[in-house]
């Protein structure tokens, strides 16, 4: 009888034990959802003081809940700045950002060895950001440039090249520019366009003839 309420009383515990489990996993499954956003967050000069929501940040990868936040960030002799950061659930937000000294000058970095390398780092990203939406506006960047150099069955030289970018004589952002050395080849070159997965006339188009000079 005796030994029937010891095994009880241990059954009992273990079933406390293995409800306090599931408790708190419940619990840290529910925080994480909830602070599903996450904001990568670097800042030059380091020691600038970051503010979000009015609470202390330093340079690192943070949880939040998902939402606008108020940032703002100030430094002793620097420019301050104040935005609006949206995060997003599930989604990692990159907040990558310097402050100038009032003069507007980099002395600053010149002369700090680290927040210079800090300040690389946010050059390289926002290059690779501006390049990321470059590429999605003007996906034929991918295949340009586009070089045509050919002898046919009778040894009859055909070049011509297609750049994209823009050019002078370019009223838009982005023209395609085809060059042709040989002569007669604007049409043979919208069908490689064409043949690349482009139509022609979602573009702005410039041609020129540049015949290839004979060697003096």
């Amino acid at each position: 009888m005796e030994e029937n309420k010891k095994i009880k009383r241990l059954a009992i515990t273990a079933g406390i034990f293995v409800f306090a489990i599931i408790l708190v996993s419940a619990i840290f499954i529910v925080a994480r959802a909830r602070f599903s956003a996450t904001l990568d967050l670097v800042v030059a000069p380091a020691s600038a003081e970051v503010m979000i929501d009015g609470k202390k940040y330093e340079n690192g990868k943070y949880e939040f809940e998902p939402g606008e936040k108020t940032v703002v960030i100030t430094k002793d002799g620097f420019e301050s700045q104040e935005m609006m950061v949206n995060l997003i659930a599930n989604e990692t937000t990159k907040l990558y950002t310097y402050l100038l000294p009032a003069d507007g000058s980099y002395a600053w970095y010149l002369e700090h060895e680290d927040d210079m390398m800090l300040l690389n780092t946010i050059g390289d990203a926002e290059a690779a950001k501006a390049g990321k939406a470059y590429l999605e506006k003007n996906p034929i960047v991918v295949v340009l440039p586009i070089v045509y150099a050919n002898y046919d069955s009778d040894w009859n030289y055909t070049e011509y090249r297609i750049d994209g970018g823009s050019f002078d004589g370019c009223k838009t952002e982005f023209c395609l520019k085809i060059t042709d050395t040989t002569g007669g080849n604007y049409e043979a070159a919208l069908e490689v366009i064409r043949g690349k997965g482009f139509l022609p006339e979602n573009f702005e188009i410039l041609y020129e003839y540049k015949p290839i000079e004979p060697l003096k």
